[in-house]
């Protein structure tokens, strides 16, 4: 009894064309004449001349490919880039294999990036002081009363202290004793606070008038005389002068300390940070811009002094183009741009 063989889903090419299997050794018959075609999927009958021996079976049609896969004999596409791809900025004939049309070129690559790109940009403190001195004569009527301003304030509180000084000498007739003594000096020390705060004042007012000036803003008066964050502008200023006090001894501890403290304000002021936060990212900021964070030091002591030379005058003009200089160095040392 013959065992059925199982369906594999091949079939005998001889049983397919009518003829029963041959016995072993003997010689098939020839082919049948021309019939149905095999469907899609089936083998080919052997043709004349190419029969397959006894239990060889057929050559069997390759799989079509599935769909997405290259078919045989062709490269599949680069990753992330599909066959005929012809999306803005792709190349729509060598997706295909086709050279361009005639007269056509294909876009130009992007240029080469040049090795001024990269490194240490140019110093922005020249052109510091000359978008300060540009800014300070477009904006010379608020920039000339908010110093006026300022300036007569500290006269009035010096005129008032010297006046209480004065009659208080004539009430004593030239004989003051220890309580006279205490007085003044209680009196003087008061004073003293009071310039100091006066000259805090100006200072964060003409710097927040610096700071709009960068952003492009027409300034007002009004804007030198905002107070917001005056708490954390004073605690500022008194670290960075604690700080000062500190290495006094050392003779070149203060000028040190000034020279990382001066963004300290700024920081405060524009991006609204903490004492303690200001005067480590003023730090930071000069570490990591030590050649042009030391040159704006250098030319703001230059240009404060030439100022102090004329007396009031000068000091007039040096004061607001120094504080607009620093906030232009300012912005270009964190990433920004000043407005033009």
């Amino acid at each position: 009894m013959s065992e059925k063989t199982p369906d594999d889903g091949t079939q005998d090419p001889y049983a397919q064309a009518g003829y029963p299997p041959p016995p072993a050794g003997s010689t098939p018959p020839p082919p049948a004449g021309p019939g149905q075609p095999p469907t899609y999927g089936q083998p080919q009958p052997p043709a004349y001349g190419e029969q397959p021996g006894y239990g060889q079976q057929p050559p069997a049609y390759p799989q079509p490919p599935a769909y997405g896969q290259p078919a045989p004999g062709q490269q599949p596409p680069a990753f992330d880039k599909q066959p005929g791809d012809q999306s803005y900025g792709g190349d729509q004939y060598s997706t295909g294999g086709y050279p361009p049309p005639g007269g056509a070129y294909p876009p130009p690559s992007a240029p080469p990036i040049s090795a001024g790109q990269y490194g240490a940009a140019e110093s922005p403190v020249p052109d510091g002081f000359r978008y300060g001195w540009q800014k300070f004569t477009q904006n010379l009527g608020p920039i000339l009363l908010a110093l006026v301003a300022y300036a007569a304030i500290l006269i009035v509180a010096s005129i008032v202290f010297f006046s209480v000084l004065v009659g208080t000498g004539a009430t004593t007739d030239g004989d003051i004793g220890a309580a006279g003594v205490a007085g003044l000096g209680f009196g003087f020390v008061v004073f003293t606070l009071i310039i100091l705060v006066l000259a805090l004042l100006a200072q964060a007012g003409i710097i927040r008038g610096a700071l709009a000036i960068t952003h492009g803003r027409q300034v007002t008066v009004g804007d030198f005389f905002s107070f917001s964050r005056i708490g954390a502008v004073l605690v500022t200023v008194l670290l960075v002068g604690l700080a000062s006090t500190i290495v006094s001894f050392t003779g070149v501890g203060p000028i040190i300390v000034s020279f990382f403290g001066q963004f300290a304000l700024l920081f405060v002021i524009d991006k609204g940070l903490g004492p303690i936060e200001a005067i480590k990212a003023s730090v930071q900021l000069a570490i990591r811009n030590f050649a042009p964070a030391i040159l704006l030091f250098v030319f703001v002591y230059l240009a404060t002094a030439a100022g102090a030379i004329v007396l009031l005058v000068g000091l007039l003009v040096a004061v607001p183009v120094s504080m607009i200089a620093t906030a232009y160095v300012y912005r270009r040392l964190i990433g920004e741009q000043p407005a033009v």
